[in-house]
């Protein structure tokens, strides 16, 4: 693929991720290509289905959550009670929780549901093998699960309503850390 349809096709993925996680994942294909600056016949010819753009977006989120273990994993193994923070504020920079809703609904549905459920499983063993250490370390409780955690995760991570009638400057950081400090045992 050359690196401009690549950087398009890239483009698209981020843009999706963004409108999902607002919007839901029934946002205008049309919306997508204006967020992703691409004409919408350039969209199709990457995705010709919405499902493909879902699928896409399951893809990507298994990749970036494969390669924040790949990248913190050697830490926590080094040190379980000092690398799980990082890996878990990583994880929680990714703001998963406004997609896995949309994500979740559409896995029942869609026509490549079972090539799509393999990639979640991949992800959650992923995040299941930095689970293993640091309940190992008594790090964290041993009911913690690689779904659990991921589904928690999520839903101290879910954007606040547009508009919310206060500040939520420091939520966010605020938010993980008594997640941490929840999971321990």
């Amino acid at each position: 693929m050359r690196s401009d349809a690549r950087a398009n096709r890239d483009a698209v993925v981020a843009a999706a991720r963004k409108l999902v996680a607002t919007d839901g994942a029934d946002v205008p294909l049309s919306a997508v290509a204006d967020e992703a600056g691409v004409g919408i016949a350039t969209l199709y010819r990457n995705f010709p289905t919405r499902d493909d753009l879902i699928a896409a977006l399951v893809l990507d989120g298994r990749n970036r959550v494969c390669a924040l273990v790949e990248e913190h994993r050697p830490h926590v193994v080094a040190d379980p009670a000092s690398g799980w923070s990082p890996f878990v504020r990583a994880l929680a920079e990714l703001r998963l929780g406004a997609l896995l809703p949309e994500l979740a609904g559409f896995l029942r549905t869609a026509r490549r549901s079972s090539e799509l459920v393999v990639l979640r499983e991949e992800a959650l063993a992923a995040v299941e093998s930095v689970l293993d250490v640091v309940r190992r370390a008594g790090v964290v409780g041993e009911d913690v699960t690689a779904v659990r955690f991921v589904v928690g995760l999520g839903m101290v991570t879910r954007s606040l309503p547009a508009g919310a009638p206060f500040d939520a400057v420091g939520q966010h950081e605020w938010m993980i850390e008594v997640y941490l400090r929840g999971l321990r045992p």
